[in-house]
């Protein structure tokens, strides 16, 4: 509204009018701490979502950092540190780890949680092999916010297998045994 506009209101009016826009100013505020919470939310968005339905899941590190490893439950493969943990304490090791350079997620369970992992977080496959009793899928999620790796002609994000009743899923890909 104009100034002159509001000049011409009456002092009712008027009042009404900056109370509404504080009103809306509060509401735009507001909204804005909404919007940033839910952003940090999906910012740590990773296969760790997954101890809240597998809770038995055995969690994997990789990292170059030494330093930072505060874990006895630990293994050097000549590239990277392993760290290992279960779902339980998963997020807090992963809080006092540096560099970590991609995390793989094992549990028992069957086809219908790999297709329960690629529904979850909206995998785009890019490839799928079956090799025996092995199936590996690579994909790329969005919705994971590890750096993707480019396999082929794809960037991958996202590596699932299945061997035996075992899910192993790696991100960006499974960089231990599956």
């Amino acid at each position: 509204m104009r100034f002159y506009k509001l000049l011409m209101l009456s002092d009712f009016k008027r009042k009404k009018l900056v109370n509404n826009s504080l009103g809306m100013k509060r509401f735009l505020l507001f909204l804005a701490f909404i919007l940033i919470f839910a952003g940090l939310g999906v910012a740590e968005q990773d296969l760790l979502l997954l101890r809240k339905k597998y809770s038995d899941m055995k969690v994997v590190f990789f990292t170059t950092d030494s330093a930072q490893i505060k874990s006895d439950d630990c293994a050097y493969n000549g590239i990277y540190y392993e760290v290992y943990c279960d779902a339980n304490n998963a997020k807090k090791v992963k809080n006092a780890l540096g560099n970590i350079q991609g995390m793989s997620v094992s549990f028992k369970g069957s086809i219908k949680d790999v297709d329960y992992i690629l529904e979850l977080y909206k995998v785009k496959v890019v490839s799928e092999t079956r090799q025996g009793q092995l199936l590996c899928i690579c994909g790329y999620s969005e919705l994971i916010y590890t750096p993707a790796v480019k396999v082929g002609d794809h960037f991958v994000n996202i590596q699932l297998a299945l061997r035996e009743n075992t899910v192993t899923a790696g991100a960006p890909l499974i960089l231990g045994s599956f």
